[in-house]
């Protein structure tokens, strides 16, 4: 078995989300980061954080040169969440929580209390897009103020949020970036927080290294070089949710149907990041069965040890937390776990424990007039001058 990479939750998105927070008077639950600290004691006008989905460290060392703009104003790598996957980690973001206190735990969640496995963000029933009640399960239960809710709360800043979708959709990526732009010609101070939903999307379709992701990441580092560019008196932070990996996928009832008959209902959570709830007769025999068959692949925890190893974060557990069942098994290698045929399938997935899913870019860019701009431009002009006054007298 791969060696699992651990999310770090004194060094994660989490703490990102932390920093901007104590920049606007809120104060933080978890650690800041000191790098992030120390830009922003700068005193910027308008701060922008930017999440593209799915541009793990892999994806973007992968596809883009060294000297491109996103890997030429790297500050650092650091964590996503557990599970590294949309829902968990971009919630950690919005709300500055970890999983475990957020209750976000991945695409879907067994909620105990109504008895139904609920496809969080478009609150469906697990594969199908019938709506899982006639209001939104996990709001009603797993609420939060998000970051932009918090910070137009203190009245030290507006703040915003720009998605390709939703209410109020920028679906193009060039109305997406004006919608920032103008956010940031605002008169008064501002936060804005923009979501984009490649090259996660293609790469799920195509794999990690197709020919798509490549000119999708190639536009994107694009993009964002200009955009960053016209945003004057802004700090901009451009960072992911998560990376990607190749997979194989198989397929519990048909592959491996001793496994799937032990279960009382078909996984959840995520197929890398599975939470199975077994049946009662079965307990002591599935860490065996299943290990037979994926120990080179998994890694099979109780869940009282992951509560033990803080796997979903550190803090409190959200008071109605639900949907980690009797064990979780965590991906560490290629094979990925489906629980029939009539579920999505794809080329390259995230939610598990290795590096290339777990690791992710840190990105910033300055636009801000400098002190020491035109003592610059007066050394050069100087300079310029002198060679002249050369050139004459010779």
């Amino acid at each position: 078995m791969i060696k699992p990479t651990f999310p770090d939750y004194d060094n994660s998105i989490v703490n990102l989300a932390c920093s901007i927070q104590q920049y606007y008077g809120i104060q933080p639950k978890h650690k800041t980061i000191a790098a992030v600290d120390d830009i922003l004691s700068r005193n910027y006008k308008h701060v922008v954080v930017i999440l593209l989905d799915g541009l793990g460290m892999n994806i973007m060392e992968s596809h883009l040169h060294r000297m491109d703009f996103l890997r030429r104003n790297l500050l650092t790598d650091y964590s996503s969440v557990f599970p590294p996957t949309t829902t968990a980690s971009t919630t950690s973001f919005l709300s500055a929580k970890t999983p475990i206190e957020h209750g976000w735990l991945g695409w879907d969640v067994f909620f105990e209390q109504e008895d139904k496995t609920v496809t969080c963000f478009f609150n469906t029933l697990q594969n199908t897009n019938k709506p899982a009640a006639n209001y939104d399960i996990p709001r009603k239960y797993l609420p939060y103020e998000n970051i932009v809710e918090q910070i137009n709360a203190t009245g030290n800043a507006k703040a915003n949020i720009i998605f390709p979708f939703g209410p109020e959709p920028y679906p193009d990526l060039n109305d997406w970036a004006n919608a920032i732009r103008k956010s940031c010609r605002q008169k008064g101070k501002t936060f804005t927080y923009a979501y984009w939903e490649d090259p996660d999307h293609q790469m799920h379709r195509d794999g990690p290294y197709s020919r798509d992701v490549h000119r999708i990441v190639e536009e994107l580092n694009q993009k964002m070089a200009i955009l960053c560019e016209d945003l004057k008196e802004t700090v901009v932070f451009i960072t992911a949710d998560h990376g990607h990996r190749r997979i194989s996928n198989v397929y519990l009832e048909e592959d491996y149907p001793e496994v799937a008959k032990m279960l009382k209902r078909a996984p959840s959570i995520e197929p890398r990041a599975i939470s199975f709830y077994v049946k009662p007769r079965n307990k002591k025999k599935f860490p065996e069965v299943f290990n037979k068959y994926f120990e080179n692949d998994y890694k099979l925890y109780t869940k009282a040890e992951v509560m033990e190893m803080k796997l979903f974060g550190t803090g409190e557990p959200h008071e109605n937390l639900t949907g980690i069942g009797d064990f979780i098994a965590v991906a560490t290698g290629e094979k990925t776990i489906l629980w029939n045929k009539k579920c999505p399938a794809f080329k390259s997935h995230h939610a598990g424990l290795s590096k290339e899913e777990m690791r992710i870019p840190l990105i910033w860019y300055e636009n801000k007039p400098r002190k020491d701009g035109w003592i610059a431009y007066y050394i050069v002009v100087a300079i310029i001058i002198a060679f002249l006054v050369m050139f004459m007298l010779r």
